[in-house]
């Protein structure tokens, strides 16, 4: 339990807050985020050109089942629960990674996010810590 954990923040990290440094994940944890993949494309019934999009990480113009996919991936891997960010997990697991400071920042901007839905809340957060990153990699040039 404690290395699916640690796996389901790695890949929260690596999919939505990953800063300047990639986060390169080993062959288990490759496989379980592969094997996470596929039960939400199942689940989240994917079109073939959906789950292209995902892999070619094309977020434009989303529909609903690829808005339902990302929520699926984050519940599964336990970042997200209730359509809330399980804060206590992220600071846990990502403050060693990228440091308690940036981790916090994201975290206070992306809080108490709510969609329409259960598929537009985890849509919602991912953006946000998408936007998240992008300002932290900006500042970092400013440095």
């Amino acid at each position: 339990m404690k290395a699916f954990i640690t796996l389901a923040v790695v890949c929260f990290v690596a999919s939505a807050v990953a800063l300047v440094t990639p986060v390169d994940l080993n062959e288990e944890q490759q496989a379980k985020a592969k094997e996470i993949f596929d039960e939400c494309v199942i689940q989240e019934k994917l079109t073939e050109e959906e789950t292209t999009k995902l892999r070619n990480k094309d977020y434009a113009n989303p529909s609903q089942n690829l808005k339902c996919f990302g929520t699926c991936f984050f519940e599964k891997v336990g970042t997200l629960k209730n359509d809330e960010i399980q804060e206590d997990v992220v600071l846990e697991k990502l403050s060693p990674i990228i440091g308690e400071e940036k981790t916090k920042k994201a975290l206070d901007k992306c809080r108490g996010i709510k969609g329409e839905d259960r598929c537009d809340t985890g849509f919602q957060i991912y953006q946000c810590f998408e936007t998240a990153k992008a300002e932290m990699v900006e500042a970092e040039k400013v440095e």
